[in-house]
């Protein structure tokens, strides 16, 4: 992909006044003159210099006198256990929660600059996988990018919250058994955690909440181009890209983005920031957690590894694993909980026999290669990706499975991006499949907690998910050769033409790249081989609970960080009627 230079002046000029702040080198009173005289936040500064003082005082005398033991442990602060940390915090103000983190605070310019998101990928704050190669993908390795910083994806994502599918929640209910995972009581769950900022609605939207979140703000023109293009087309046009459409079938609109006032608002800074500077919460970063601790079946805490050394800390009620669709099932396998005979390959004794640990993975396939060259080259806005929606491939889907993203870059696969080599100044509109039948898993490759897992994706090795993206390819041509978007093609770069056969079967799997949203390798569900129930309890353990993507039964047909804040909310709501 093409990546122009982003003005990063402003956040990163912020992130070394809150550095110096946090260090104790600047005082209040200069912090906030300073913040006001480069004009670097709108309104607020006197209250963030307020909570960024008192989360410095706290997190600094919390770690020094770093316990043995508390009530709660949970491993990861991304989207669902940023969420879970913040809401249980908040109700259960006498426990007392420890949180760790593998990555560092999340003041990094490329962080809270939102234009700039992908220029966080292949750092140090990301994991840095790649999916196996496979015949799926005509045997390219696949990136699998992950957040490994305070708010892991919520910190380095395209800032999208898009709420699930209703039809998504229906079958996780069916699946766990349990009725509190089905769509009206989620709609509860987030007309409490938003803060919308667009057109209210009392069913659908909350305002007042953590979650600051609004339809795209001053979108990029070729964005609104393209959904008079959808309009022109006979496709549904939307208010709200959440909401209705929940309930419905497709339709186009604006993205709702997580930004506000040009800076991102990851779920670390909705829910864990305000509640870091309580007496109850100690957060760990650059920490890593090798291993889960046993006292026979019951999970006694975690061993974490830093710069002072390794040790052990206990948890007195509960371990919650809130690491992630990759990282989840790799620290339960490290523990013993896994396969057998997985296990027994890389001399690890098993401790409870799980063969759907790593199982079941699942993830959102972005197709690279539907590129257009504008007549004149206009500067991408917000994260570059504007205007989206959704549509069937065949019209007895009970959901939509094809997701269709405008965005402001030239989007590539590198196998298409070498064969077109399309200017640096392109648009893409890039089809997505969002229900997915392929399966794949994710391996151990040693018992070294250092060493990343082997990620089996298989991708587009179910016949029917080639046939869905190719249509997702005609339908984004289609959209991009219209009437409507004239004034902004110059000419098709890729495809070019009209694919079909083996041309059009080659162009998906070359261009087949991924969301990043991994999912369900630790499945919930109410049979003896699901790895977690419907309170998310880990099966044959005691103490031990998932709260993150992997307990997903099914992926949902939407970008995933609202239904890991939804999954953190549930959790807190399930400790709190334990």
């Amino acid at each position: 992909m093409s990546q122009p230079t982003s003005n990063q002046q402003g956040p990163d000029a912020l992130e070394r006044l809150e550095r110096r702040y946090l260090a104790g080198r600047m005082d209040r009173r200069n912090f906030i003159r300073a913040v006001a005289a480069a004009g670097l936040m709108s309104t607020g500064a006197s209250a963030w210099a307020d909570q960024l003082e008192a989360m410095r005082r706290n997190q600094d005398e919390r770690t020094r006198a770093l316990l043995p033991q508390y009530d709660y442990v949970v491993v990861g602060t991304g989207s669902s256990g940023s969420a879970l940390v913040g809401r249980l915090a908040a109700t259960r103000p006498d426990a007392s929660i420890l949180v760790v983190e593998a990555g560092d605070w999340d003041t990094a310019p490329a962080v809270m600059n939102p234009s700039a998101w992908f220029t966080n990928l292949g750092t140090e704050r990301d994991w840095k996988d790649v999916a196996i190669p496979s015949t799926g993908t005509n045997f390219r390795a696949i990136p699998e990018h992950m957040g490994r910083v305070v708010g892991g994806g919520s910190s380095i994502n395209a800032t999208i919250w898009a709420r699930p599918f209703k039809n998504d929640l229906s079958f996780w209910a069916q699946e766990s058994g349990d009725p509190a995972w089905g769509y009206e009581h989620a709609l509860g769950i987030y007309r409490r955690m938003e803060n919308w900022q667009g057109a209210p609605s009392a069913r659908y939207r909350g305002q007042g909440g953590p979650v600051w979140c609004q339809p795209a703000s001053n979108p990029h023109p070729v964005a609104m181009a393209m959904l008079e293009a959808c309009r022109s087309l006979g496709m549904p046009m939307l208010e709200d890209l959440n909401g209705a459409r929940e309930e419905g079938g497709g339709g186009f609109a604006l993205m709702n983005q997580i930004i506000k006032d040009g800076q991102r608002q990851s779920m670390a800074r909705a829910y864990l920031y305000p509640v870091l500077s309580q007496k109850n919460v100690t957060l760990l970063v650059r920490t890593h957690v090798d291993r889960l601790t046993f006292s026979g079946t019951r999970a006694s805490g975690i061993e974490v590894r830093d710069g002072r050394g390794t040790r052990r800390i206990t948890a007195k009620s509960e371990v919650i694993v809130c690491s992630g669709g990759v990282n989840t099932p790799k620290l339960l396998m490290l523990s013993g909980i896994g396969n057998e005979a997985h296990l027994k390959t890389h001399g690890i004794q098993t401790l409870v026999h799980a063969p759907e640990v790593g199982e079941n993975f699942q993830d959102h396939l972005l197709h690279g290669g539907c590129i257009w060259e504008p007549k004149e080259h206009i500067p991408h806005r917000n994260s570059a990706a504007n205007a989206s929606g959704f549509v069937k491939s065949q019209q007895s889907l009970a959901t939509p499975d094809i997701n269709l993203v405008q965005i402001e870059l030239p989007y590539a696969s590198g196998v298409v991006g070498k064969q077109y080599n399309p200017p640096a100044t392109s648009w893409a509109l890039c089809a997505g499949l969002v229900a997915p039948k392929s399966r794949g898993a994710v391996r151990l490759r040693s018992a070294q907690p250092d060493d990343r897992p082997i990620i089996d994706a298989r991708f587009l090795s179910h016949p029917d998910d080639v046939k869905a993206l190719a249509h997702g390819i005609e339908v984004a041509r289609d959209i991009g050769n219209s009437a409507a978007m004239r004034d902004f093609v110059k000419r098709e770069v890729a495809p070019g033409k009209k694919l079909s056969g083996k041309a059009m079967e080659d162009f998906v799997r070359d261009g087949a790249t991924t969301y990043f949203h991994q999912a369900g390798t630790c499945r919930m569900g109410k049979d003896s081989r699901a790895v977690v129930d419907a309170q998310l309890r880990v099966n044959g353990i005691q103490g031990l609970r998932i709260a993150d993507s992997s307990v997903m039964p099914r992926i949902p047909g939407v970008a995933t960080m609202a239904t890991c804040a939804l999954i953190g909310e549930r959790m807190a709501e399930i400790l709190a009627k334990a």
